[in-house]
């Protein structure tokens, strides 16, 4: 994982221990609603074709089953290095299964939707804004990383297969993007 990377989404993102401790806090009115996440989760990845085909026949049970770990991680308010390094790891294994960012991006907003309503319904209003907003920081600096570790990865990737130095590659980037971007803007 890179630590600097990690360092700067925890401070953009506002994530402190505080929000871990919040979480874990809450933990038994939260984790009960589990398996209700991790349902809807897969139920709308298998209802819509383009995110089904990421993954294989039969293996749904699999990814459940990490799910819940993760979520049960996450609620639990257990964010040490070893959980930050598995969402770096996450963004690897999305290029292996051509994840894009934005797939990872809505499933991750509709997990915070769900969150939102479930401490609506369960908590008084300034509990549950205060325990979203935990939530909310703490899965920002979650999809930050896997995109940061996609994007890292897929470039470092690349470097390394065309045998090119990356300060070569990041000036042959710059003027292509320059030209993508005026084509962009109509130019």
């Amino acid at each position: 994982m890179n630590i600097k990377v990690y360092e700067e989404m925890r401070v953009l993102c506002g994530y402190t221990s505080a929000d871990a401790e919040l979480l874990a806090k809450y933990a038994e009115t939260t984790k009960p609603w589990i398996q209700e996440f991790v349902t809807t989760f897969y139920n709308t990845i298998f209802d819509y074709e383009p995110t089904r085909k990421v993954f294989k026949d039969g293996e749904r049970p699999d990814r459940e089953a990490t799910t819940m770990q993760w979520f049960d991680q996450m609620l639990s308010g257990q964010h040490d290095e070893a959980f930050w390094q598995r969402q770096w790891v996450v963004g690897i294994l999305h290029i292996l299964r051509a994840v894009p960012n934005a797939f990872m991006l809505g499933m991750m907003s509709r997990v915070q939707q769900l969150f939102l309503e479930k401490v609506q319904a369960a908590l008084p209003p300034d509990e549950a804004l205060a325990l979203y907003l935990a939530f909310k920081r703490a899965t920002d600096v979650v999809a930050a990383l896997i995109a940061e570790s996609y994007f890292y990865t897929y470039v470092e990737s690349m470097e390394s297969v065309v045998g090119m130095n990356p300060t070569l590659v990041q000036r042959i980037l710059h003027a292509e993007v320059g030209k993508r971007l005026q084509k962009e803007r109509g130019g």
